[in-house]
């Protein structure tokens, strides 16, 4: 391959990997362009490379320690940086879940009242405030600049990056071909709500097995304690002899 080859794939890959960074941000939420994200995260590797490596220095590390602890300071700091990123994206994921059965089983009502998919969108953007609240308003503002309404919930299901809006985007593009659009969109409000309590519920099992290990071990400790005296006592009068 050419070496104006291999220069346009590393172009290539940079744009592919500016974009990817670019709807991670919008998943979660953030406005700050993959630019502003890249210069904070090589800012903060920066200084945490001078941090450790000043420490280091002044401990009287050798050379090779203190450029190794510098390097891995750095790493860590780039990749707490990249966590906290995808923290943020299962946390509005999470709210996402929680919020979209109300909102589709709003959606569900207006429409069987006999309201246009339209009207119903931006009624459920301006009665709700979370994140699907937001994503709706933003889907009314592109059908108010001409977009059309199922390529505007196609965006929206994009930037969300949730199955569950995906699915539900994927119930509302039906309304121009089946008639009773209403009580599909309530079928889904039904199944996301549902699929939000299995959730909840494997959410709180696994908080009560973090609970009851430490108890457990809590209340077994003392008692191993209160055995291995005695046992400790009758080995030390057994060697003694």
């Amino acid at each position: 391959m050419t070496a104006s080859g291999v220069f346009a794939q590393r172009i290539a890959a940079l744009a592919n990997a500016d974009a990817d960074l670019a709807a991670r941000l919008r998943r979660a939420g953030s406005s700050r362009s993959p630019s502003e994200f890249r210069a904070r995260q090589v800012g903060g590797a920066a200084a945490g490379l001078v941090a450790a490596g000043g420490v280091l220095s002044v401990a009287g590390m050798g050379l090779p320690l203190v450029f190794a602890g510098a390097l891995a300071a750095a790493v860590a700091v780039s990749g707490a940086t990249e966590h906290s990123l995808e923290r943020q994206i299962a946390g509005r994921r999470t709210q996402i879940t929680e919020e979209l059965p109300i909102v589709a089983e709003q959606i569900g009502m207006l429409l069987a009242s006999g309201m246009s998919l339209s009207g119903a969108l931006d009624a459920a953007s301006r009665r709700g405030l979370g994140i699907c609240a937001e994503g709706l308003a933003r889907v009314g503002a592109r059908v108010a600049g001409g977009t059309t309404v199922e390529v505007a919930l196609a965006e929206w299901a994009d930037d969300a990056g949730s199955a569950e809006i995906r699915r539900f985007v994927g119930v509302l593009t039906l309304h121009e071909d089946t008639t009773d659009i209403a009580a599909l969109v309530s079928d889904e409000a039904r199944s996301s709500r549902m699929e939000a309590h299995r959730r909840l519920i494997a959410h709180i099992e696994r908080r009560n097995e973090q609970v009851w290990i430490p108890v457990t071990v809590a209340a077994l400790v003392p008692g191993s304690v209160l055995l291995a005296i005695p046992f400790s006592d009758a080995l030390s009068g057994y060697v003694a002899l």
